[in-house]
């Protein structure tokens, strides 16, 4: 899960973001000093400096470059500036210059060392070795790292970064906690060939026994950044992880970074000690190379848990693990878990074993859900032409195609043929209609959240900048509040109210007579309802990349107090619900569709009144 939140770390705060303007046209300026004067009268005083300049000074920087060495030391006297604004326009007109002069170094690094915005990879542009160790050191000790300018600075170097990056590892530059994660993740967007030339370098301090085991398992961990690339050593990790069982649990992971054929073997270990379903999702990023930890993955096809079942035929596809074939097969049998035959479907296409062709022929004709007919036949075309599967959304981050069964792409009906039938209101209480009811059923409850713990040393530094969030400073923050529900169903015993707070979560709670309250689920809740004989709750939560829902049954343990267990699972969070005239239950989820659920427990989809041409 952890490259999972890196990639969408990468996608929110890109590296490169803004450049100056091709297409706009030079400032008409006619001299470097008319140029600097322009400046001071359209610069915009009341942007923050962390903020990219206007047009118009983009226009007069492209005029100051057009006059090559003559404008170079009037742009980096902007560096001398008091005023940010200022400064940091040099500092943009300096970073986006293919080369800057060393004598200019000396200027650049002050204006470093003063936090000027946008100017690290000026440090790039001069390119010497002591400007790679001044973006080294700048970089690990940013609050912003580890994806902001200093590490485009680093990228922009490229391979020259190693003789910096090594004292780095070696902690010349001193070392604490993040030191090797943030080196680690500046390399990810190098290309490749400068990854298996670092991986050859940064090996052999950790082969070197005179080091200290901290920083040999450092050189390790930062390799394990290097991805594909880095399977240029693969040879000697092995030969390092028999030699020195020291550094055994260091090299495995490192195996695991580089997508090493050998990875699988290691992650069939994890799971056997940890049994974690998150390590399903790890794997899967290993593809082929993931296929020794096949056995231990299809194991959990026969876990209770549907999210476990879900998320192990996932990555059987990824891995193209043959040997699961007549599971994956026999999850097509049971029609309830939506996503579950979704993926199942799919991972037997990526397989294209021909034993599936019959049965998916018949999901493609029968299925109640068309995302799992169209996916059906989808997987039948890949088994048939041996194509491969393509994976579209965000093209080589895999983390976002592994959970795209997520997003179905099923639109709800605005209007369905069948008439909705309403629950009587000394029963069942909304906030719509009963909220001063809602407000004598409050309950006791925790909102969870997370933050920075430098939260207020990052708003000082950069009040209008965004606050950024890491592995290294999250921190959980608990708020007790009194909570009024948003729905309410009557019971013999009491009420069984639920909430549902978005992002910051939601519960089922049973409000006993005598006063005594439960906490029964701790979900998103969309509804509470008695279904036939059961008792069943609509849970879930559509929030940035994950749209998840689920349904459980809520049931009496041995002492009478309330408890749930997950039911069915919905293709998506549900938006709402409510009662039909058939009895079934209309439940709209988002990318899911409109779904009529039985009380027996099984799907039809909803038919949608069609709008007049």
């Amino acid at each position: 899960m952890k490259r999972l939140l890196t990639i969408i770390m990468v996608m929110l705060f890109p590296l490169t973001t803004y450049a100056i303007n091709k297409d706009i046209a030079p400032d008409p300026c006619e001299t470097p000093e008319h140029c600097i004067t322009k400046i001071y009268a359209v610069f915009d005083s009341e942007k923050r400096p962390g903020v990219y300049p206007s047009v118009p000074v983009q226009k007069i920087i492209k005029k100051l470059w057009s006059f090559g060495d003559e404008g170079m030391p009037f742009i980096v006297s902007l560096l001398e500036e008091e005023n940010e604004l200022i400064a940091r326009i040099g500092a943009i007109a300096l970073r986006d210059i293919d080369y800057i002069d060393e004598k200019y170094l000396p200027a650049i690094i002050k204006g470093v060392e003063k936090n000027i915005s946008w100017l690290a990879p000026a440090l790039a542009r001069v390119g010497t070795p002591e400007a790679a160790e001044v973006a080294v050191k700048a970089y690990l000790v940013s609050n912003s790292a580890p994806y902001n300018q200093e590490a485009y600075a680093i990228k922009l170097f490229g391979a020259r970064i190693l003789p910096a990056l090594k004292k780095a590892i070696n902690c010349a530059y001193s070392c604490n906690n993040s030191t090797y994660y943030l080196l680690g993740t500046s390399l990810e967007s190098f290309a490749d060939n400068e990854k298996s030339k670092i991986a050859k370098s940064v090996v052999q301090i950790a082969r070197d026994k005179a080091k200290t085991i901290k920083v040999r398992m450092g050189a390790l961990y930062v390799i394990s950044y290097l991805a594909g690339p880095g399977k240029v050593i693969e040879d000697e990790l092995l030969q390092l992880r028999r030699t020195e069982p020291m550094l055994a649990e260091a090299v495995n992971h490192t195996l695991i970074g580089i997508k090493s054929r050998h990875a699988g073997d290691v992650y069939l270990d994890i799971l056997a000690e940890r049994g974690d379903i998150n390590t399903l999702v790890d794997i899967a990023q290993l593809g082929v190379n993931g296929q020794d930890a096949g056995s231990g993955v299809v194991k959990f096809l026969d876990s209770t848990t549907p999210e476990a079942k879900i998320l192990a035929a996932r990555t059987l596809g990824f891995i193209e693990y043959k040997k699961s074939v007549p599971k994956l097969i026999k999850l097509l049998q049971d029609d309830s878990n939506v996503q579950l035959n979704y993926v199942a479907v799919e991972s037997l296409g990526r397989m294209k074993d021909k034993r599936a062709v019959s049965v998916l022929e018949d999901v493609a004709e029968n299925h109640w859900h068309p995302a799992v007919r169209r996916a059906a036949e989808v997987a039948i075309k890949h088994i048939n032409s041996g194509t491969e599967h393509q994976d579209t959304l965000h093209k080589n981050k895999s983390g976002f195609n592994y959970f795209d069964y997520e997003h179905m792409g099923i639109e709800v009906c605005e209007e369905i043929t069948l008439t909705a039938v309403s629950e009587p209101t000394a029963k069942k209480l909304y906030r719509s209609n009963a909220k001063k009811q809602l407000e004598k059923l409050k309950y006791q409850s925790v909102i969870v959240s997370y933050g920075a713990r430098d939260e207020a040393q990052q708003k000082a530094e950069d009040p209008g900048g965004v606050v950024e969030i890491n592995p290294d400073n999250i921190v959980e923050h608990r708020k007790e509040v009194e909570q009024t529900p948003d729905v309410a169903l009557k019971v013999t015993d009491g009420w069984l109210v639920g909430s549902n707070r978005g992002e910051w979560g939601g519960e089922l709670v049973h409000l006993a007579i005598n006063g005594e309250q439960n906490i029964i689920l701790e979900q998103n809740i969309e509804d509470i309802y008695k279904l036939g004989d059961k008792y069943i709750v609509t849970t879930g939560l559509a929030h940035l990349f994950s749209n998840r829902g689920q349904i459980y049954e809520l049931y009496k343990d041995k002492g009478s107090a309330w408890n749930s267990r997950p039911w069915l699972k919905l293709p998506g969070s549900p938006s709402s619900s409510w009662f039909v005239e058939t009895e079934e239950l209309l439940i709209n989820t988002y990318g899911g569709g409109s779904l009529l659920l039985s009380e027996d427990g099984s799907f039809r989809m909803a038919e949608c009144v069609q709008a007049p041409e």
